[in-house]
């Protein structure tokens, strides 16, 4: 049986905030676990993840100065 595109959903990996049960997989709190991404804001709502958006993250590196006038 083929698989249709509209069936199939983005997967998010969190971070378990708490012992959880999701499509038969348990995970301790602290494990990561990949959820379909319409799941992910009732998760958050109830405090069960943490979730960081990596598109969201900008390099944290912060701007090097050069020397003013050789000094």
């Amino acid at each position: 049986m083929a698989v249709s595109e509209e069936s199939k959903e983005n997967m998010i990996e969190i971070t378990t905030k708490v012992n959880i049960r999701y499509d038969k997989v348990s995970k301790k709190a602290g494990e990561k676990l990949k959820i379909r991404e319409s799941d992910l804001e009732e998760f958050k709502k109830k405090g069960y993840i943490k979730y960081i958006n990596q598109d969201s993250i900008q390099d944290s590196t912060p701007p090097q100065n050069p020397p003013a006038n050789g000094k």
